[in-house]
């Protein structure tokens, strides 16, 4: 029997030890430079956003050479960024959503509202986590409705972001039958909501999943047979499977509302990027968000979801930086919530 324990023990440990591990990232700032040198640092690093005048740049600790050899005057801000966000305490995180109630608070809605709430099971994590969606779809219309899919915790260290988009999904359910404009959406519209994309960075607080930063790893026009992460692969199956027309991922933060192309500078055929400009105005005028192309709101990013989504699908895709913090304090919550409630209506009563 003990040797049956330790084989098992062995393979175990044989198994996390080919999952790969999520760096130690660190936290640069990087004056602005010519595009040459920018394209460089963003084609190997993770430009965030514009910060003083200039970039905050992501980069994993081991490669900290590698920048400082692109651009030797580059300023440190934090040695890991991980770090400050686990001595946030058991008490102050109290308000947010762990793995386990993100999948409870799942559960009790489709067990409460039946008649238009699902859940669906659509992969698993490499760590082997479920990857889990909700659908909400009012009972009342039987006609072919446009498919929406709202995501969050791409990173998992954006933790305001599960608590937004539960936000908006209880309002819906609370206030259906009720509130003329959330019951015509139900009415109106199948709504996706998939809480945790990335479940193994969530479970940890770290923002990549299993060494890759998730938000880099969809395919694009120039490696259209990128193998990505299970959590990334997993939705790019649900999102065809589903025939998504629109989408919205949330991130924190910034507050910005961002519109393909991510991957250049160039814009979207005209009419399309209008569409995507009158649209995301609208959206901005509830919050004060930036809004604009996302290459030119924070800076080329190749990889990104908005970007696959439109490219292979034709999506309405954004990607939303909420609120000034990754995880702002409990009593901040409600109001980033509501900061975005009339955005994400009004983006969903565009699509049709």
């Amino acid at each position: 029997m003990k040797k049956i324990v330790l084989l098992f023990l062995c393979v175990q440990a044989g198994i996390f030890a080919i999952i790969p591990q999520n760096p130690i990232l660190s936290s640069y700032w990087v004056a602005p430079h010519n595009d040459s040198v920018m394209i460089k640092v963003a084609d190997k690093f993770e430009v965030v956003r514009k910060l003083n005048g200039g970039y905050e740049i992501l980069v994993p600790l081991s490669q900290t050479n590698q920048l400082l050899s692109l651009v030797p005057e580059a300023q440190l801000l934090e040695l890991d960024i991980s770090s400050s966000l686990k001595k946030i305490s058991r008490g102050e995180l109290e308000g947010y959503h762990n793995f386990t109630t993100v999948q409870s608070h799942l559960q009790s809605i489709e067990t409460k509202f039946p008649q238009f709430a699902k859940i669906e099971k659509y992969g698993e994590s490499m760590e082997g986590r479920p990857l889990l969606s909700l659908k909400l779809s009012g009972p009342l219309s039987n006609k072919l409705r446009p498919a929406i899919l709202l995501t969050a915790a791409t990173h998992g260290d954006e933790l305001i972001t599960v608590e937004v988009l539960f936000g908006l999904l209880d309002s819906l359910v609370a206030r259906y039958g009720k509130e003329p404009r959330l019951t015509a959406l139900l009415d109106q519209y199948e709504i996706y909501f998939i809480p945790v994309v990335n479940p193994d960075g969530y479970v940890r607080t770290e923002r990549y999943a299993n060494g890759i930063d998730p938000n880099r790893d969809y395919p694009w026009p120039q490696d259209p047979n990128h193998q990505a992460n299970p959590c990334i692969s997993g939705l790019m199956k649900f999102y065809e499977t589903h025939q998504i027309k629109a989408s919205i991922d949330f991130h924190a933060f910034g507050e910005m509302i961002m519109y393909p192309w991510a991957y250049t500078y160039d814009s979207l055929p005209s009419l399309e990027d209008s569409t995507f400009d009158r649209v995301t105005t609208r959206m901005a005028d509830f919050n004060g968000y930036v809004h604009g192309q996302i290459s030119k709101v924070i800076y080329v990013a190749k990889g990104s979801s908005a970007d696959y989504f439109h490219w292979k699908h034709h999506a309405w895709a954004l990607g939303i930086e909420v609120g000034n913090q990754k995880i702002p304090a409990v009593g901040e919550i409600a109001a980033v919530i509501r900061a975005n409630s009339d955005s994400t209506w009004t983006f969903i009563e565009s699509i049709h």
